[in-house]
């Protein structure tokens, strides 16, 4: 599909940025929980398209990156008052995934935030003393009056919110516009629409170029079938970011896309031995 205009972001130059030096990272996808739902509960407006409800699983995740000599933490995770208080399956708080992988707090170097939703910046304060990036955007949203509206503040809470603030209170929030280096070889990209500073990150690997698309992309069948997802605070950026994505994930240079809440990401790569919930989507 066409995007309905241009895109504020050119994927050429995103992916050439994250594809220079010498870096490399592992990336992890590391499962939080679950959620067994309804096709018409996830996709918005699903009656349109004119196919039959069904049953659909979602997995609740979180990324870690790592090279040699540092970690970065891509989300933080929800914490088990978000999760259980919307009904979703919570098997491991933040703390404890990190944990299993010999991960502590102060051996992350950074935590980028891709919006700013429970189960995203939920476990921040899992991770505490660390500098964390967002989009400037994201963050005024959630400061001003427009995101008090329910059907916005229902994917947010409070606390997440106010420990964001006390990130920003000791000098350790770091918020950005456009594409940026976040590191050598992890480039972030917005991508608005399902809230306003949506983040996609790029992450140069051994094997080439992950994308991690966080919430621009739920699953797998919203950059399939150009199908969007039930929340959102803007449909036509929504549209353009899912086309971007399609547009990064065409170039010879990206070797996976994997999106933010599709179950099959658990099954499509390996896991760590004996770690089932830790898969390994790329090596450096």
């Amino acid at each position: 599909m066409a995007s309905p205009s241009p895109m504020p972001v050119d994927p050429a130059s995103a992916l050439r940025l994250c594809g220079s030096g010498s870096k490399t990272w592992d990336v992890l996808a590391i499962r939080q929980g679950t959620l067994s739902t309804r096709r018409s509960h996830v996709f918005l407006n699903h009656d349109v398209y004119g196919e039959p409800d069904g049953d659909l699983e979602m997995s609740y995740s979180f990324w870690v990156l790592r090279t040699d000599d540092a970690v970065i933490v891509v989300d933080a995770g929800m914490s088990d008052q978000g999760a259980r208080s919307r009904g979703r399956g919570y098997e491991r708080s933040t703390a404890t995934a990190l944990t299993e992988l010999n991960l502590r707090p102060e051996d992350v170097a950074r935590v980028i935030v891709s919006h700013a939703h429970y189960d995203h910046i939920g476990g921040l304060s899992d991770i505490p003393g660390r500098p964390v990036t967002m989009a400037a955007e994201e963050y005024a949203f959630w400061r001003s009056d427009a995101s008090r509206r329910p059907l916005l503040r229902s994917v947010v809470d409070d606390a997440d919110l106010a420990y964001l603030e006390t990130v920003a209170a000791h000098n350790l929030l770091t918020l950005t516009t456009g594409v940026q280096e976040a590191a050598p070889g992890v480039v972030i990209i917005p991508a608005p629409g399902h809230t306003p500073g949506e983040l996609v990150v790029l992450v140069r690997t051994g094997a080439g170029i992950v994308v991690l698309a966080c919430d621009a992309a739920h699953l797998d069948e919203e950059l399939e079938d150009d199908r969007p997802f039930r929340h959102q605070t803007d449909l036509l950026a929504m549209y353009e970011s899912l086309h971007l994505i399609r547009s990064l994930a065409q170039d010879p240079a990206v070797t996976a896309v994997v999106t933010g809440h599709d179950p099959r990401v658990q099954q499509r790569y390996p896991h760590l031995p004996g770690i089932d919930h830790v898969s390994v989507v790329a090596r450096r």
